[in-house]
């Protein structure tokens, strides 16, 4: 029956893709390898400078992210106020992880775990989060999930999701995955799908009742099997102070506004690198002479960067006023798997202690609706950095 299932779905594909809803397949790389290549010849920002550095440690004008999943089981329910339930494994030298991620109706994601300081977990992350039991039953073989969830999601209603089906060996073809439209308001988010299966046998149980998966056109139950990468740009809120060790110090949030997420990050500086290293994930920005060229994120047991973004020409060094307005382009590689996205940063000074940044993706559309713009206001002992979306 598993594979009749997984059968009927490719078959359904064709009607998929006819009746729109392509929209929501994955995609090819945004750029072919020649272009990618063009990113990889380092070129100064060109920037007409016109003093010196306000600050002596290196200034970070956007958020990268990034995060791996051993294993993710992907459910959509028919109930009226959730659409997506994930749940998603993150495998550590300690064991593994899991989270639960639940979207509303609008696609806003929350994530449940069973983490004691949950909100300095992985910071950089913008998405809401509770810290809450998540018993997971995992009855999996080499071959088979075989798996069960029991927790409180975060309108406080109990989950109970079973879900049986085939492990994956394959990634989806093409594999830059579509986020469907979730969590819009707070990252600028690409996938690779590096293993990907469609069908099993899944129930969602919210609140006491069953609930129903939704079906595309009335046929094929939306439930996929995957392993992915996710990574790109998020919204931020953070002040930076300089360190006595000659690197700085990152706290978010460094606003009074609410925000789900709370660190104070030691940054160190070495040979060009600007890196905050962690847990599970570790940040990379580097300069070659004050102006920034590639921004990476690392996880542990992982042997390429998560998330490897590159900037070309590299963007202007940002402590230092200078003309107008600079241009630059940038390709995000995911998970070692080149140009899945691609856009374009303008940098210009907007007043004599401000800059603005703005992050246009271009590429793929799914990644290309998700404009952000980043401000930076030096003050007497630091520097202020809020990044949010915009509309254009």
């Amino acid at each position: 029956m598993g594979r009749l299932r997984d059968g009927l779905a490719l078959l359904a594909l064709p009607l998929l893709t006819a009746c729109g809803l392509s929209k929501m397949l994955p995609g090819p790389p945004a750029l072919s390898p020649r272009e990618r290549a063009a990113f990889d010849v380092p070129a100064p920002s060109g920037a007409r400078y016109t003093g010196g550095p306000r600050v002596d440690f290196p200034v970070l004008p956007l958020q990268v992210w990034g995060l791996r999943y051993g294993l993710d089981v992907v459910l959509v329910s028919t109930h009226p106020d959730w659409d997506m339930h994930e749940y998603a494994r993150v495998d550590l030298p300690s064991g593994p992880l899991w989270l639960a991620k639940d979207a509303d109706a609008d696609g806003n994601q929350g994530i449940v775990a069973d983490l004691p300081d949950i909100e300095a977990w992985i910071p950089e992350v913008p998405a809401p989060r509770v810290a809450g039991p998540l018993v997971v039953t995992d009855k999996s073989t080499a071959e088979m999930a075989d798996l069960h969830f029991a927790y409180t999601n975060p309108a406080g209603e109990p989950v109970e999701v079973s879900y049986r089906g085939r492990i994956p060996t394959e990634p989806s073809k093409p594999r830059n995955g579509n986020t469907m439209g979730h969590s819009r308001a707070a990252v600028a988010a690409l996938l690779d799908l590096h293993l990907f299966r469609t069908g099993g046998e899944a129930s969602i149980r919210i609140g006491g009742k069953e609930w129903p998966l939704k079906r595309l056109l009335g046929l094929v139950p939306l439930k996929i099997l995957l392993a992915q990468t996710q990574g790109g740009f998020a919204i931020a809120d953070f002040r930076v102070t300089p360190a006595a060790d000659g690197g700085f110090t990152l706290v978010r949030p460094g606003s009074a506004v609410p925000w789900p997420t709370a660190a104070t990050e030691a940054w160190t500086v070495v040979d060009g690198w600007a890196r905050r290293d962690g847990p599970i994930v570790s940040l990379r920005y580097h300069f070659r002479d004050g102006e920034l060229d590639r921004a990476q994120v690392w996880q542990v047991g992982v042997d390429v960067p998560i998330t490897d973004v590159v900037f070309h020409p590299a963007l202007p060094d940002l402590r230092r006023p200078f003309e107008g307005t600079v241009d630059s382009a940038f390709a995000v590689d995911i998970a070692g798997q080149a140009g899945h996205g691609t856009g374009r940063i303008r940098a210009a000074w907007t007043g004599p202690d401000t800059v603005s940044v703005q992050m246009i993706p271009t590429e793929p559309r799914w990644f290309a609706d998700r404009p952000m713009e980043t401000t930076l206001r030096y003050e007497a002992d630091g520097v202020a950095v809020k990044v949010g979306r915009t509309a254009h």
